[in-house]
């Protein structure tokens, strides 16, 4: 982000393609000479992992996915409905922190670009950290599994939608970047527990659930610049309060939803495993 508001506010908005472009040449090129189409073809691999490598896809089976218990077990919609909620508020941030920055605070393209870019950057370590923390918490049975993906996202989610409530009052620029800035980057909680919960239920059908869960949360992404282009039309501090409103509320369901149905343990239908078919019954 702050290298595209550079790029954008002194050269122009194509360089922004041009600069981005040149570099995914250079990853093509870094990738095409390092990545080989085998284990075995690699020459960085190291005898034990090529090893452990062929003993696992030799004990590879296809099995039954229980598409009907996955879609009718309240745990996974947890899961779906805190990722949807959790994505809403990254998306709107996301595709509209430039402009909110610009109409409420006064910032200019290039200023507006670096702190953009912040609530990511406090996010991703936020996320990191919870993470280590959560596995901390359970390896030493100081919560279980259950207790430590409820807390950890559920008071992510509270304290998201406080932060967004927070960032309308207004009160000056440096508080309303401070409540962005929280509101963002403690979506690192959220993500540190909805986002591994698959492999607690499921871990079998983790890759199953995770693409279910991430099709789902894909929608924001869709529906949010659409409905912030409906509620902000003359780019008012009124109107973007109603999308702060939105998003907290919206926050505030994926609480109460994975709060009351989220779970730690094995699904009893992921107990058991038959192979070699799939099928919806």
């Amino acid at each position: 982000m702050p290298v595209s508001a550079m790029l954008g506010y002194r050269l122009g908005w194509s360089f922004i393609f041009y600069f981005f472009g040149f570099l995914a040449l250079i990853w093509c090129a870094i990738w095409m000479k390092n990545i080989s189409e085998l284990p075995e073809h690699d020459s960085s691999i190291t005898t034990d992992e090529l090893t452990l490598l062929q003993r696992e896809a030799m004990n590879t089976n296809t099995y039954i996915t229980p598409w009907r218990q996955i879609l009718t077990s309240k745990a996974v919609w947890a899961i779906i409905v805190a990722h949807f909620c959790e994505n809403w508020g990254f998306y709107t941030m996301l595709t509209s922190l430039p402009r909110i920055l610009e109409d409420l605070l006064d910032y200019h393209l290039e200023k507006a670009g670096f702190f953009s870019a912040l609530p990511y950057l406090v996010m991703g370590i936020v996320l990191m950290l919870s993470g280590n923390f959560a596995d901390v918490l359970r390896d030493r049975y100081v919560w279980s599994t259950e207790k430590t993906r409820k807390y950890f996202c559920c008071l992510g989610f509270i304290g998201q939608a406080l932060a967004t409530i927070a960032a309308t009052t207004h009160a000056s620029a440096t508080f309303v970047m401070i409540a962005i800035i929280v509101s963002v980057g403690v979506g690192g909680l959220p993500w540190s527990a909805f986002s591994v919960n698959h492999l607690d239920l499921a871990p079998q059908y983790a890759g199953h659930l995770m693409g279910l869960s991430n099709t789902v949360a894909t929608l924001p992404g869709m529906i949010s610049p659409i409905i912030v282009g409906i509620i902000v039309s003359e780019h008012s501090a009124n109107e973007w309060r109603v999308v702060f409103y939105l998003t907290a509320m919206i926050y505030a369901l994926g609480a109460a939803v994975y709060w009351r149905w989220a779970s730690g343990q094995h699904e009893p239908w992921a107990l058991g495993q038959t192979p070699f078919s799939e099928t919806f019954d």
